[in-house]
């Protein structure tokens, strides 16, 4: 199989120069590949058709146009990307939410938008609200239909919810966003961010998501509370800083992303520095579970902070094998091979990528650089590929590397596979777990109570049989005699919130031409 076409010009990939182990990344680079390889895998042929195709759509752009933005030389608007997703067939989303995150982590990744195109008339918005209010009270609303609504929130100062109304839309939000999977999860997050950056409502946000992640029994909050690192307001970020400090596990986790996000973007005030500093070396003298996320932030702020750290918890608690390492990563070759296999192309930006997601070096680039790739069309073949190394290690760290893959990549197409590895894969059973309930659920076929004897799978049972919607949730919520009360309490959240959101199975009307987007 081959995504080159038959004549004409070499294709030439897209690539991200900058320094493997340097500071920043070329976002509008990687931006330009996850168009061009979608396109050249699902629209072969000529440019020149694909812009027709576009065109179909509403977006008129030329040939030359077409290749600025698919070389990196010209950013790319969102509403361009948008169209590529309708010509190309793709689900709604998948390529806006993954640009959408590099955005809001690296910055520069998407041309401005005119304010002109989210501007609407009175008759308009009354129409849009009215059908927001609608969708969210049915529970229906789709990824992109969230991120037009924060647009609109966002850009239409004259635009003032009442803040209870503004709060139950936020809390929604962010209770989809927690249990949301694959472009669900993108878009959603998109949402939340651009709410969060607005200075007029993003404490309003804030005050929604400690509600929801505070709930009893809450789970796979880390995600959403990490959101919170997008915000330039101060209180945010002092909020992030209070539950560092008195926080453990997911939420503590969740906090320390939040503010590894205003690290990496250079956001985090001078004046919050030592205190920051001072929470971390704290955490780290408590022991090694509070101590990891310490050691996260400090490999970011300084070498002496993250020397001091070290010394507080007695060892260097990363691994520093060669599989580990951005360098050289566990498994690099096999993913490569069977990518080559598949499209034919020599994609230097797919080793750079590929690079990211199986190293811990860079957490940050390593969870944006597996969202690009679960949104490129590798995605399959590189998800059989982390599950055939997951049964079939090669090299050591080569395991660790797969598990963590087969969370952003697994798919329908591997369910089958995930099915039968719950019974020849025992140690690896979380992670089965895990990859499951993002790509489908777990079977009822699948006795889930019959895991809950080993302590360290049990959270990953409930949250396997909450996004699965699986009858042994019924069982976990009503039982008193779990190793664990917590599990109780997290089967019965589960069954107050709801199962796993796919967009696939929500139906979303067409508000484009209301909102004047392409398409």
């Amino acid at each position: 199989m081959s995504w080159l076409p038959g004549r004409g010009r070499p294709v030439a990939i897209p690539h991200d120069r900058t320094p493997l182990r340097g500071r920043s990344i070329d976002t509008r680079a990687r931006v330009a590949w996850l168009l061009r390889i979608n396109r050249l895998a699902y629209s072969p042929g000529p440019a020149s058709d694909f812009v027709k195709k576009l065109r179909d759509h509403g977006c008129i752009l030329g040939s030359s146009t077409l290749c600025r933005y698919e070389t990196g030389s010209e950013p790319v608007p969102l509403l361009v990307i948008r169209a590529y997703e309708l010509a190309l067939g793709l689900p709604p989303g998948q390529l806006v939410g993954a640009c959408g995150g590099l955005e809001r982590v690296f910055g520069s990744a998407i041309a401005a938008e005119p304010d002109a195109d989210t501007v609407l008339t009175r008759a308009e918005l009354i129409a849009a609200l009215s059908e927001w209010e609608s969708r969210i009270a049915g529970g229906s609303m789709h990824g992109m239909d969230w991120i037009r609504l924060a647009e609109v929130m966002c850009c239409r100062s004259e635009l003032v919810l009442p803040p209870s109304v503004m709060h139950s839309w936020a809390a929604t939000l962010a209770t989809e966003t927690v249990r949301s999977v694959r472009e669900a999860y993108t878009t959603r997050s998109r949402a939340l961010g651009l709410m969060l950056a607005d200075v007029g409502i993003g404490r309003r946000v804030l005050q929604a998501i400690e509600e929801v992640t505070r709930a009893p029994g809450a789970q796979s909050v880390t995600r959403v509370l990490a959101l919170l690192g997008g915000s330039s307001d101060p209180t945010v970020t002092r909020w992030l800083i209070k539950s560092f400090w008195e926080s453990e596990g997911e939420h503590q986790w969740g906090a320390a992303y939040g503010l590894l996000l205003q690290v990496c973007r250079g956001t985090l005030s001078g004046d919050l520095v030592p205190l920051v500093s001072d929470v971390v070396l704290h955490a780290a003298g408590e022991g090694l579970d509070r101590g990891l996320p310490a050691f996260m932030l400090a490999q970011r702020l300084s070498a002496e902070l993250t020397q001091q750290v070290v010394a507080r918890l007695g060892c260097y608690p990363a691994p520093t094998g060669a599989g580990a390492r951005v360098q050289s990563p566990a498994g690099l070759r096999h993913y490569r091979a069977a990518a080559l296999l598949e499209s034919g192309l020599d994609d230097p930006m797919l080793d750079r990528l590929l690079r990211e997601a199986l190293s811990p070096d860079f957490v940050e680039r390593r969870h944006h650089s597996s969202l690009l790739l679960a949104a490129s069309p590798y995605r399959d073949i590189l998800a059989d590929v982390a599950l055939g190394l997951l049964s079939n290690p090669t090299e050591p760290y080569v395991e660790d590397s797969a598990s963590n893959c087969l969370g952003y990549l697994a798919g329908g197409a591997q369910r089958a596979k995930l099915m039968k590895s719950l019974a020849t894969l025992p140690r690896r059973r979380g992670t089965v777990l895990r990859a499951l309930a993002q790509c489908g659920g777990v079977s009822e076929a699948v006795d889930l109570t019959a895991y809950l004897t080993e302590p360290e799978e049990a959270g990953d049972v409930v949250y396997a049989a909450g996004m699965s919607d699986h009858s042994a949730l019924r069982v976990l919520a009503a039982s008193e005699d779990l190793p664990d009360p917590g599990l109780q309490r997290a089967a019965q959240w589960w069954r107050r919130i709801g199962p796993a959101v796919t967009d696939d199975r929500r139906c979303s009307p067409d508000l484009l031409d209301l909102l004047h987007l392409a398409g």
